[in-house]
């Protein structure tokens, strides 16, 4: 039986919530966090993912993290990211219960030392919101990574089954669909997985781009390439 594969993306937008407006430093414990004193907490929902090999998550287990108010204000968690509902799972300590979190922007969640921000973005003409992974930014031009994935589902043409034998069933997948983002002029721009694909976006000045390339290592698919080559454009 011939089989089709189509992509679906998962995005279950979220939109912010009102937090409180302001926070006394030390006014706020740990236990008032957890009760949704400072940002909206629920109780996790259970999402069938059963059926889907693979994980939904950036990493599965929940390690040592903070969240971080622009206050200044922060608290120890546990955490992980769900890349397919775009949330953070947290828990007060590790034997605790998980609860989702929905954040704004004027919150970070700092995560195996990285930080992660809720960004509205724009892509292929559609505004979404999504957390990103903060890799280098100035004030005119900015690198993210886009930590997502995709179920891959099995399509079926309506082809008669075989009238004997078993024919296993296949299952959807998680696929990974992260991609590095560029911030540039108030405008985004996915980085393509090829130098040519790049050239072609115009989101820098192709001579530049090319005596950058035969002067340098590039690697458009490495954070540590990319925040070389955004911090040399920002630069002249």
């Amino acid at each position: 039986m011939k089989k089709f594969i189509i992509t679906l993306f998962i995005f279950i937008i979220s939109f912010p919530y009102t937090y409180g407006q302001e926070y006394g430093i030390g006014s706020v414990s740990t236990d008032e966090l957890f009760s949704g004193g400072n940002v909206v907490l629920r109780k996790l929902m259970k999402r069938d993912y059963s059926k889907a090999e693979g994980s939904p998550y950036l990493n599965d287990e929940f390690t040592k993290g903070k969240i971080i108010f622009n206050n200044g204000k922060e608290y120890d968690v546990f955490t992980r990211l769900n890349v397919g509902s775009q949330k953070f799972e947290i828990k007060k300590n590790i034997n605790s219960p998980a609860s989702l979190i929905d954040i704004n922007e004027s919150v970070t969640v700092q995560m195996n030392n990285k930080n992660y921000n809720l960004h509205s973005i724009n892509l292929n003409n559609e505004q979404i919101l999504a957390i990103l992974e903060d890799c280098v930014e100035f004030e005119n031009i900015s690198l993210y990574y886009f930590p997502r994935k995709v179920i891959k589902m099995p399509v079926e043409t309506g082809a008669a089954a075989p009238t004997t034998g078993f024919t296993k069933v296949p299952k959807p997948k998680w696929a990974d669909a992260s991609e590095f983002l560029i911030l540039k002029d108030d405008n985004w721009y996915a980085i393509p997985n090829s130098f040519k694909k790049l050239l072609s976006k115009n989101i820098f000045d192709p001579k530049l781009l090319k005596k950058y390339k035969k002067s340098n290592k590039l690697n458009i698919k490495k954070k540590e390439s990319l925040i070389e080559l955004i911090s040399y454009f920002n630069s002249i």
